[in-house]
């Protein structure tokens, strides 16, 4: 009987060991209860921010990677042997941006015409800027007379104009007014050579004449215009001051 109670206690020791070795080496599945952890308001605003701009950080970094592609991609520079020189390219100038500089403009007067049918004959393949017709009273030659000079008193005119009528030459009369005021008129000519051929008739009977040009006034077209430096014109003008083309 001993042996038997001591085989038991041997065989409870042997158990309690086994148990206290195998038993502690066994993980307990506990399960834990998961709570949701507390977050401030201060903290949520951080953390929006925080995410906002990582946001836009990421934007920024794709649109360089964007941007710097094409220059990734492009075309290698071709080298440079040895011994050879590289042309340099020719850049264009960039347009001016500036406003243009005026033209210079020379005035000048051309005239008188007859009317507007020769003013325009006249203007007819010339590159003017500007053309100002207008009207101005101008003196031209009307004809020649023959006349012999006032005489010093009335006496001396009436003994001069019987002289004349002795010499068969009774186309006579007196001048009224003018500047040969009293002289005795012999003649009126509108050709030239004619009042000089009866000058010199007049001069073989023995009367000294004298021969003018009268002239009168008249309205005549004129042109003021404007041209370039190198006018290419025929003649028939003359420069003004630009003043007198406005």
């Amino acid at each position: 009987m001993k042996q038997v109670f001591l085989l038991l206690c041997l065989a409870n020791v042997l158990f309690f060991f086994w148990k206290l070795h195998f038993g502690a080496s066994t993980p307990v599945n506990q399960v834990q209860a998961v709570l949701p952890s507390i977050v401030l308001v201060a903290e949520r605003d951080a953390a929006l921010r925080s995410v906002a701009i990582s946001r836009v950080l990421d934007r920024d970094a794709a649109e360089l990677q964007r941007l710097a592609a094409p220059a990734a991609f492009a075309a290698p520079k071709p080298k440079q042997l040895a011994g050879t020189a590289v042309k340099s390219e020719k850049k264009s100038l960039p347009a001016a941006t500036g406003k243009p500089e005026p033209v210079r403009v020379i005035c000048y007067e051309a005239g008188p015409f007859s009317d507007d049918r020769e003013l325009q004959r006249w203007l007819r393949g010339k590159p003017l800027l500007f053309t100002k017709p207008f009207v101005r009273e101008t003196t031209v030659s009307a004809d020649y007379q023959l006349y012999l000079p006032p005489a010093k008193d009335a006496e001396q005119a009436r003994l001069n104009k019987l002289t004349l009528h002795a010499k068969g030459i009774d186309d006579v009369w007196m001048v009224p007014e003018g500047e040969i005021k009293g002289a005795l008129s012999l003649g009126v000519f509108v050709d030239r050579a004619r009042a000089l051929a009866f000058k010199e008739q007049l001069a073989a009977r023995g009367v000294r004449a004298e021969l003018r040009q009268r002239s009168k006034t008249r309205q005549a077209l004129f042109l003021h215009f404007g041209a370039a430096a190198a006018f290419p014109g025929s003649g028939g003008y003359q420069r003004i001051p630009a003043a007198d083309c406005k």
